[in-house]
């Protein structure tokens, strides 16, 4: 072995390495393996450079001829660990993370163990172990730096809340802004959390500091401001007494964001306008807005009504013979083998109340010709599309509508709305929309607008049962118990509906029984 060529390229690999240049780095380290094949740290700097070039092939077989050269050195098989960590082999990273510790690893490599399996029971949620291995981190950590770390610091304010400890996520939270008063990240997470204490004074106190001390680009700005929209309007549901003063803060605050508001932003918020005004009870100034952020919404809502027209017009005859055509068409679909005979084992089964199956197929199971593809966007088209919407925009969009022609008792286009809206994701939209689609069929039948008697009485049944069927499942699930009571006062049940209204807590029970109490005032009118 050359020794001179030897250390020059090590220092130079070093060198390299430490000003990020890594493809540069790993052609030294390999010169110094021409030289010394089996020199231990050529082969672990070797390794340890291949991962960020997402070499992870070659970084483990360095890392592992390393451990044959030295297999009792836990530190070798630590290194190992972190090369299949970055690679998302979490289950081998974890095997050689519990080698390394029986082994045993030296003082510098101890901390670094304990904090990759703290990240590791992180990934896999086991809230727990993560914590409990983050302290282990925090205790062998020599130089005190851990203890203040902020990529620590706000992965523990998620596990907190994960684990529902919102004291030690606030205590966290407040530690990360100590850590990073210029990380807007640090801000806007304690700022969730008091949101949702409703620790409304504090929360602008936060939002203030953000603005003054956290590095802010265009984006965090327009955020900050939206998030002090969303605490005006939140403060309303608190406070009574000035809910119209706080609403009428946030429409002016949101309006002035508008004018200032980049393009890309701007329909965002002219939605939080509109929920402003659906709070407001402005319901007619929410839907003109919120309408206007539904691209061909005038078209759609045009066939939908042809649509329902058509139906109408149909007798008891044409609607058997269409029934009986679409069993006819599945059966064979079934014999093509393009759906499964089984295909009632594939979907939620509800009950009725008279303990009957129904099953509820998804929207298109059943439809003879596949949607077509869209067609090709323009240039133009596809910059103004470049833009996603934030997460849940669309589900918000549709609960303003929905809300809001349910309230001015539109009832045709809150069915429209309804029947698209009951398939989020999110729960309580979902429930909402299935609970005003049966409510807005039972209006139409007793306006005779389209629906008939029959119709709106199997609807509520089934959707009753779909509550029922949520509530069988266990877990707190009080909107399906809220929506459930609602129907059953709505339809004269009222022994049921008040079943149903002493499972919830007091606030909610009030709130359900004074609904249950109109309803009966409302029969007795009538």
């Amino acid at each position: 072995m050359n020794q001179e060529n030897y250390t020059e390229a090590m220092i130079n690999g070093e060198t390299a390495f430490s000003n990020e240049n890594y493809a540069l780095a790993l052609e030294w380290f390999r010169k110094a393996l021409e030289e010394n094949p089996d020199d231990l740290q050529a082969l672990a700097r070797a390794g340890t450079v291949c991962v960020p070039l997402d070499r992870y092939e070659e970084s483990f077989k360095y890392f592992q001829r390393v451990m044959e050269l030295n297999p009792e050195n836990g530190d070798n098989a630590f290194n190992l660990g972190n090369a299949y960590f970055f690679h998302g082999d979490f289950g081998k990273a974890l095997e050689l993370y519990a080698d390394a510790e029986m082994k045993g690893v030296s003082e510098e490599a101890r901390p670094r163990l304990y904090y990759q399996m703290a990240l590791l029971c992180s990934v896999r949620q086991d809230v727990k172990a993560a914590l409990a291995n983050f302290r282990k981190y925090e205790e062998t950590d020599k130089t005190g730096m851990a203890a203040t770390d902020p990529d620590v610091i706000s992965e523990k304010v998620k596990l907190y809340m994960m684990a529902d400890d919102f004291d030690n996520a606030e205590k966290q939270a407040v530690k990360w802004i100590g850590v990073a008063p210029t990380d807007v990240r640090s801000y806007m997470v304690y700022f969730s959390l008091l949101m949702a204490r409703r620790n409304y004074a504090k929360a602008g106190e936060i939002l203030d500091n953000a603005e003054k001390y956290a590095e802010l680009d265009e984006d965090n700005a327009f955020a900050l401001k939206l998030e002090r929209i969303t605490m005006l309007s939140a403060m309303a549901d608190v406070d009574s007494a000035h809910a119209q003063e706080h609403l009428q803060a946030a429409y002016d605050l949101a309006e002035a964001v508008q004018k200032e508001a980049p393009a890309a932003r701007q329909n965002e918020i002219t939605l939080t306008i509109a929920e402003i005004c659906m709070k407001m009870q402005k319901y007619d100034e929410a839907i003109g807005i919120a309408e206007k952020l539904l691209p061909g919404a005038s078209a759609k809502a045009a066939a939908v009504e042809h649509q329902e027209v058509a139906y109408e017009e149909l007798s008891d005859d044409e609607i058997e013979q269409m029934a009986s055509e679409d069993m006819q068409m599945i059966e064979e679909k079934i014999e093509a083998g393009e759906i499964d005979e089984s295909i009632g084992g594939n979907v939620d089964v509800e009950y009725d109340e008279d303990g009957n199956p129904v099953r509820v197929y998804p929207d298109g199971m059943f439809d003879e010709e596949p949607a077509p593809a869209p067609a090709a966007e323009s240039a133009p088209q596809q910059a103004a599309n470049a833009q996603t919407p934030p997460s849940g925009y669309y589900d918000r969009l549709n609960f303003v509508l929905l809300s809001c022609y349910a309230a001015v008792e539109d009832y045709q286009k809150a069915r429209q709305t309804a029947a698209g809206m009951k398939f989020s994701e999110n729960v309580y939209y979902s429930y909402f929309a299935r609970y005003t689609e049966a409510f807005s069929m039972k209006k139409l039948a007793e306006a005779g607008a389209g629906v008939t008697k029959e119709a709106a009485e199997k609807q509520y049944a089934e959707t009753i049962a779909f509550f029922r069927s949520r509530m069988l499942q266990g877990g707190n699930n009080n909107y399906a118990v809220i929506f459930r009571a609602r129907m059953y006062a709505e339809t004269g049940k009222f022994a049921k509906a008040e079943e149903m209204a002493n499972l919830l807590q007091m606030g909610e029970k009030e709130a359900v029984m004074a609904y249950i109490n109109d309803c009966k005032k409302e029969l007795e009118t009538n």
